[in-house]
């Protein structure tokens, strides 16, 4: 399932990519693809409102000097379906984003007993 998300994500960043070239004008071979993921059901933190959880993903491995164009998805063994928010991004920055779950039903703990994890891909500028 992995592999189709991700092909379905370097298409949707090839397209974006166009506009990254276009608004930097930077060279194309420092235009790069990371991926990469979360370890499962580590990570998640509790929000405030005690129910609702967020995670804080780092990108530091790709060495994006920009922000890059971020696509994710969130993974797991059952229920990551009762959430909302996995593709959603924010603060996202050169070296991490962070991505905050509402849950329906259940918990943040599932995230931890359902082995969820958070997997991107993400393109942008190294030099």
């Amino acid at each position: 399932m992995f592999y189709k998300v991700a092909i379905l994500c370097v298409l949707l960043a090839v397209a974006t990519g166009y506009q990254i070239k276009s608004q930097h004008k930077k060279h194309d071979a420092c235009l790069v693809t990371c991926a990469g993921w979360t370890e499962p059901g580590k990570g998640f933190l509790k929000y405030s409102d005690g129910k609702n959880s967020y995670i804080d993903v780092s990108m530091a491995h790709c060495g994006f000097i920009d922000t890059p164009v971020i696509v994710s998805s969130l993974h797991g063994s059952s229920s990551h379906w009762t959430t909302t928010g996995g593709s959603a991004i924010y603060t996202p920055k050169r070296d991490s984003f962070r991505i905050y779950l509402y849950y329906s039903s259940g918990s943040y703990a599932l995230a931890i007993s359902k082995a969820w994890s958070i997997q991107y891909i993400a393109v942008g500028y190294v030099c």
